[in-house]
Protein backbone atom coordinates (compact mmCIF):
# COMPACT_ATOMS: atom_id res chain seq x y z
CA UNK A 1 0.00 0.00 0.00
CA UNK A 2 1.26 3.48 -0.28
CA UNK A 3 2.77 5.30 2.50
CA UNK A 4 1.24 8.22 4.61
CA UNK A 5 2.86 10.93 6.16
CA UNK A 6 2.31 10.67 10.14
CA UNK A 7 2.49 13.82 12.24
CA UNK A 8 3.24 13.63 15.81
CA UNK A 9 -0.16 14.75 17.74
CA UNK A 10 1.97 15.46 21.27
CA UNK A 11 5.27 16.14 22.42
CA UNK A 12 5.34 12.85 24.62
CA UNK A 13 3.07 10.38 25.09
CA UNK A 14 0.20 10.93 26.63
CA UNK A 15 -2.02 8.07 26.10
CA UNK A 16 -4.11 5.79 27.00
CA UNK A 17 -7.27 7.26 27.49
CA UNK A 18 -8.74 6.19 30.86
CA UNK A 19 -11.38 4.95 29.32
CA UNK A 20 -9.88 2.53 27.13
CA UNK A 21 -7.20 2.30 29.91
CA UNK A 22 -8.14 -1.62 29.68
CA UNK A 23 -6.50 -1.42 26.38
CA UNK A 24 -3.05 -0.73 27.05
CA UNK A 25 -1.47 -4.20 27.40
CA UNK A 26 -3.54 -5.11 24.65
CA UNK A 27 -0.16 -5.58 22.12
CA UNK A 28 2.11 -7.22 24.38
CA UNK A 29 2.28 -10.16 23.11
CA UNK A 30 3.10 -8.69 19.67
CA UNK A 31 7.01 -8.90 18.83
CA UNK A 32 9.57 -8.53 16.34
CA UNK A 33 12.05 -10.76 14.05
CA UNK A 34 14.97 -8.81 13.16
CA UNK A 35 16.39 -11.35 10.73
CA UNK A 36 15.79 -13.95 8.01
CA UNK A 37 15.22 -17.58 10.31
CA UNK A 38 15.66 -15.42 13.72
CA UNK A 39 13.61 -15.60 16.72
CA UNK A 40 10.94 -13.43 17.49
CA UNK A 41 11.84 -11.24 20.21
CA UNK A 42 9.42 -8.95 22.56
CA UNK A 43 12.36 -6.32 24.29
CA UNK A 44 11.30 -2.97 22.71
CA UNK A 45 14.62 -1.67 22.29
CA UNK A 46 17.77 -4.01 20.49
CA UNK A 47 21.45 -2.85 19.88
CA UNK A 48 22.96 -3.86 16.94
CA UNK A 49 26.08 -3.60 15.32
CA UNK A 50 26.91 -2.77 11.63
CA UNK A 51 27.15 -6.03 10.26
CA UNK A 52 24.18 -6.78 11.69
CA UNK A 53 21.98 -3.79 9.57
CA UNK A 54 23.56 -5.29 6.41
CA UNK A 55 20.92 -8.43 6.95
CA UNK A 56 18.56 -6.80 8.69
CA UNK A 57 14.90 -8.35 7.56
CA UNK A 58 12.61 -6.83 10.29
CA UNK A 59 9.05 -8.78 10.43
CA UNK A 60 6.63 -7.75 13.14
CA UNK A 61 4.42 -10.26 14.62
CA UNK A 62 1.07 -8.99 15.22
CA UNK A 63 -0.55 -10.87 18.58
CA UNK A 64 -3.57 -8.83 19.50
CA UNK A 65 -5.50 -9.61 22.83
CA UNK A 66 -9.05 -10.80 22.70
CA UNK A 67 -11.22 -7.48 22.03
CA UNK A 68 -13.96 -9.10 24.22
CA UNK A 69 -11.75 -8.50 27.10
CA UNK A 70 -10.48 -4.49 26.36
CA UNK A 71 -12.72 -2.60 24.00
CA UNK A 72 -14.25 0.59 25.57
CA UNK A 73 -18.42 0.01 25.44
CA UNK A 74 -18.34 3.15 23.53
CA UNK A 75 -16.01 2.14 20.54
CA UNK A 76 -17.22 0.12 18.01
CA UNK A 77 -14.33 -2.53 16.52
CA UNK A 78 -14.74 -1.04 13.32
CA UNK A 79 -13.80 2.30 14.79
CA UNK A 80 -10.34 1.35 15.33
CA UNK A 81 -7.14 0.32 12.80
CA UNK A 82 -4.31 -1.52 13.11
CA UNK A 83 -1.11 0.47 12.22
CA UNK A 84 2.55 -0.06 11.92
CA UNK A 85 4.41 3.27 11.69
CA UNK A 86 8.05 3.84 11.05
CA UNK A 87 10.21 7.52 12.54
CA UNK A 88 13.70 8.22 12.49
CA UNK A 89 14.40 11.00 14.91
CA UNK A 90 17.72 11.77 13.37
CA UNK A 91 15.65 12.41 9.57
CA UNK A 92 12.83 13.82 11.10
CA UNK A 93 10.78 11.27 9.03
CA UNK A 94 8.01 9.44 9.57
CA UNK A 95 5.70 7.16 8.10
CA UNK A 96 2.43 4.74 8.53
CA UNK A 97 3.93 1.85 6.84
CA UNK A 98 0.83 -0.61 6.90
CA UNK A 99 -3.18 -0.07 8.59
CA UNK A 100 -6.32 -2.40 8.20
CA UNK A 101 -9.36 -2.07 10.01
CA UNK A 102 -9.43 -3.87 13.56
CA UNK A 103 -12.76 -5.47 12.27
CA UNK A 104 -11.00 -6.92 9.34
CA UNK A 105 -9.09 -9.91 9.59
CA UNK A 106 -6.00 -9.11 10.87
CA UNK A 107 -2.81 -10.21 9.22
CA UNK A 108 -0.54 -12.22 11.45
CA UNK A 109 2.70 -10.18 10.54
CA UNK A 110 3.70 -7.23 8.40
CA UNK A 111 7.41 -7.18 6.62
CA UNK A 112 9.05 -4.09 6.48
CA UNK A 113 10.60 -4.10 3.33
CA UNK A 114 14.23 -2.65 2.05
CA UNK A 115 12.85 0.38 0.47
CA UNK A 116 11.12 1.17 3.79
CA UNK A 117 14.33 0.31 5.32
CA UNK A 118 16.29 2.75 3.02
CA UNK A 119 14.19 5.56 3.24
CA UNK A 120 15.25 5.21 7.50
CA UNK A 121 18.55 5.08 7.23
CA UNK A 122 19.15 1.57 6.84
CA UNK A 123 16.92 1.02 9.50
CA UNK A 124 19.60 2.49 12.22
CA UNK A 125 17.95 4.15 15.10
CA UNK A 126 14.90 3.85 14.00
CA UNK A 127 11.73 3.48 15.78
CA UNK A 128 8.79 1.02 14.83
CA UNK A 129 5.75 1.37 16.56
CA UNK A 130 2.39 -0.85 16.29
CA UNK A 131 -0.47 0.74 17.41
CA UNK A 132 -4.15 0.29 17.96
CA UNK A 133 -5.82 3.71 16.97
CA UNK A 134 -8.93 5.79 16.13
CA UNK A 135 -9.68 5.80 12.35
CA UNK A 136 -12.21 8.51 11.85
CA UNK A 137 -13.50 11.76 13.95
CA UNK A 138 -16.07 11.45 16.85
CA UNK A 139 -17.56 13.58 19.16
CA UNK A 140 -15.06 14.72 22.01
CA UNK A 141 -16.16 12.87 25.30
CA UNK A 142 -13.80 12.66 28.49
CA UNK A 143 -11.47 9.93 28.53
CA UNK A 144 -12.00 8.76 24.81
CA UNK A 145 -10.03 9.37 21.57
CA UNK A 146 -11.63 11.40 19.33
CA UNK A 147 -9.23 12.28 16.66
CA UNK A 148 -8.01 9.84 13.97
CA UNK A 149 -4.46 8.85 14.85
CA UNK A 150 -5.47 8.83 19.10
CA UNK A 151 -4.06 5.43 19.92
CA UNK A 152 -5.40 3.49 22.73
CA UNK A 153 -2.53 0.67 22.82
CA UNK A 154 0.79 0.39 21.45
CA UNK A 155 3.97 -1.43 21.08
CA UNK A 156 7.44 0.17 20.08
CA UNK A 157 10.35 -1.32 18.90
CA UNK A 158 13.57 0.64 18.70
CA UNK A 159 16.33 -0.58 16.52
CA UNK A 160 19.75 1.54 17.99
CA UNK A 161 23.01 1.84 16.50
CA UNK A 162 25.19 0.41 18.81
CA UNK A 163 27.82 3.02 17.61
CA UNK A 164 25.62 6.15 17.80
CA UNK A 165 23.87 7.62 20.97
CA UNK A 166 21.22 9.62 21.22
CA UNK A 167 22.62 13.35 22.28
CA UNK A 168 20.96 15.86 20.39
CA UNK A 169 17.80 17.57 19.05
CA UNK A 170 18.05 18.11 15.25
CA UNK A 171 16.38 21.45 13.52
CA UNK A 172 16.49 22.92 10.09
CA UNK A 173 17.26 26.30 8.64
CA UNK A 174 16.34 27.98 5.16
CA UNK A 175 18.95 30.60 4.30
CA UNK A 176 16.84 33.54 5.56
CA UNK A 177 16.99 31.50 9.41
CA UNK A 178 20.82 30.80 8.80
CA UNK A 179 21.51 34.62 8.18
CA UNK A 180 19.28 35.78 10.86
CA UNK A 181 20.74 33.86 14.05
CA UNK A 182 24.28 35.37 12.26
CA UNK A 183 25.44 32.45 10.06
CA UNK A 184 26.18 32.61 6.32
CA UNK A 185 23.34 31.67 4.33
CA UNK A 186 24.71 28.11 2.93
CA UNK A 187 25.94 26.77 6.60
CA UNK A 188 25.57 23.47 6.19
CA UNK A 189 25.39 22.29 10.05
CA UNK A 190 25.88 24.16 13.34
CA UNK A 191 25.87 22.55 17.12
CA UNK A 192 25.01 24.39 20.07
CA UNK A 193 25.92 22.52 23.10
CA UNK A 194 23.90 22.98 25.89
CA UNK A 195 24.74 21.44 28.71
CA UNK A 196 24.07 18.21 30.96
CA UNK A 197 26.65 15.68 28.69
CA UNK A 198 27.93 14.33 32.48
CA UNK A 199 24.37 13.91 33.99
CA UNK A 200 21.22 11.83 34.01
CA UNK A 201 18.78 13.44 31.48
CA UNK A 202 15.05 14.19 31.81
CA UNK A 203 12.95 12.51 29.43
CA UNK A 204 12.52 14.24 26.03
CA UNK A 205 16.09 16.31 26.92
CA UNK A 206 19.32 16.51 24.99
CA UNK A 207 22.75 17.91 25.54
CA UNK A 208 22.66 19.77 22.30
CA UNK A 209 21.05 21.35 19.28
CA UNK A 210 22.23 20.68 16.10
CA UNK A 211 20.86 22.76 13.05
CA UNK A 212 20.96 22.07 8.96
CA UNK A 213 20.68 23.79 6.18
CA UNK A 214 17.03 22.70 5.19
CA UNK A 215 17.82 22.07 1.23
CA UNK A 216 20.63 19.40 2.70
CA UNK A 217 18.08 17.95 4.88
CA UNK A 218 15.97 17.34 1.85
CA UNK A 219 18.25 15.93 -0.42
CA UNK A 220 19.48 13.69 3.25
CA UNK A 221 15.80 12.24 3.42
CA UNK A 222 15.07 12.00 -0.09
CA UNK A 223 17.73 10.44 -1.70
CA UNK A 224 20.46 7.61 -0.98
CA UNK A 225 22.80 10.02 -0.28
CA UNK A 226 21.30 10.04 3.21
CA UNK A 227 22.14 6.82 4.41
CA UNK A 228 26.10 7.52 3.21
CA UNK A 229 26.20 11.17 4.94
CA UNK A 230 24.44 10.54 7.92
CA UNK A 231 27.31 8.48 9.51
CA UNK A 232 29.70 11.40 8.33
CA UNK A 233 27.81 14.09 10.15
CA UNK A 234 27.46 11.92 12.88
CA UNK A 235 31.10 12.00 13.45
CA UNK A 236 31.19 16.06 13.17
CA UNK A 237 28.55 16.66 15.18
CA UNK A 238 29.37 14.00 17.88
CA UNK A 239 33.05 15.96 18.00
CA UNK A 240 31.76 19.12 18.25
CA UNK A 241 29.34 18.37 20.99
CA UNK A 242 32.39 16.47 23.09
CA UNK A 243 34.72 19.52 22.21
CA UNK A 244 31.97 22.20 23.54
CA UNK A 245 31.34 20.09 26.61
CA UNK A 246 34.90 18.81 27.91
CA UNK A 247 34.77 22.01 30.69
CA UNK A 248 31.84 20.34 32.27
CA UNK A 249 33.84 16.90 32.95
CA UNK A 250 37.74 17.76 32.12
CA UNK A 251 38.34 17.61 35.79
CA UNK A 252 35.67 14.59 36.74
CA UNK A 253 37.09 11.58 38.69
CA UNK A 254 33.99 9.48 37.49
CA UNK A 255 30.99 10.19 35.54
CA UNK A 256 27.30 9.61 36.47
CA UNK A 257 26.72 5.55 34.87
CA UNK A 258 23.24 7.00 34.13
CA UNK A 259 24.60 10.25 32.10
CA UNK A 260 24.88 10.54 27.65
CA UNK A 261 28.62 10.49 28.45
CA UNK A 262 28.99 7.12 29.67
CA UNK A 263 27.27 5.79 26.77
CA UNK A 264 29.99 7.28 24.70
CA UNK A 265 32.47 6.19 26.49
CA UNK A 266 31.32 2.50 26.12
CA UNK A 267 30.64 3.14 22.46
CA UNK A 268 34.07 4.69 21.97
CA UNK A 269 35.52 2.07 23.39
CA UNK A 270 35.83 -1.66 21.66
CA UNK A 271 36.36 -4.44 24.23
CA UNK A 272 36.09 -2.27 27.26
CA UNK A 273 34.85 1.50 27.44
CA UNK A 274 36.88 4.38 26.77
CA UNK A 275 38.24 5.94 30.13
CA UNK A 276 37.92 9.77 30.93
CA UNK A 277 41.46 9.80 30.54
CA UNK A 278 41.36 8.39 27.51
CA UNK A 279 38.96 11.25 26.24
CA UNK A 280 40.79 13.41 27.84
CA UNK A 281 43.62 12.41 25.37
CA UNK A 282 41.36 12.47 22.21
CA UNK A 283 39.67 15.73 22.47
CA UNK A 284 43.79 17.34 22.45
CA UNK A 285 44.11 15.58 19.24
CA UNK A 286 41.04 16.51 17.18
CA UNK A 287 42.33 14.68 14.19
CA UNK A 288 42.74 11.10 15.76
CA UNK A 289 39.30 11.99 17.88
CA UNK A 290 36.92 12.57 14.88
CA UNK A 291 39.38 9.60 12.64
CA UNK A 292 37.96 7.32 15.96
CA UNK A 293 34.40 8.59 15.64
CA UNK A 294 34.39 7.87 11.90
CA UNK A 295 35.50 4.05 12.57
CA UNK A 296 32.64 3.58 15.34
CA UNK A 297 30.04 4.94 13.25
CA UNK A 298 31.35 3.10 10.00
CA UNK A 299 31.57 6.05 7.61
CA UNK A 300 33.53 3.82 5.13
CA UNK A 301 30.99 1.19 5.30
CA UNK A 302 28.45 3.60 4.71
CA UNK A 303 29.54 5.56 1.23
CA UNK A 304 31.01 1.90 -0.49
Amino acid sequence: MATQQWHREEPRDVRPFFAAINAERCLDASGLRLFANGDVMQDASFELDEIDFKKLEPVVHIAVADPSKWLPAELAIDELELTLIARHGFLKRSEILASVSLGDPLPSTWSISADALARFGGGRNMLVTLAICLRSDRAPAPGSPFVPGHWIAKKSFLLRSRSMPTLFDLRVRTDEEWTAAGYPPKTFYSVEYLGGIDAELEEGASVATVYVHADAHNKMVSSQIGEALQPMLGAEIIAAILVESLKDWQNADQVDPASPLTTLLKQLGKEKPLTLQGLQALISRPSLLKATLQDRLSVVAAVK
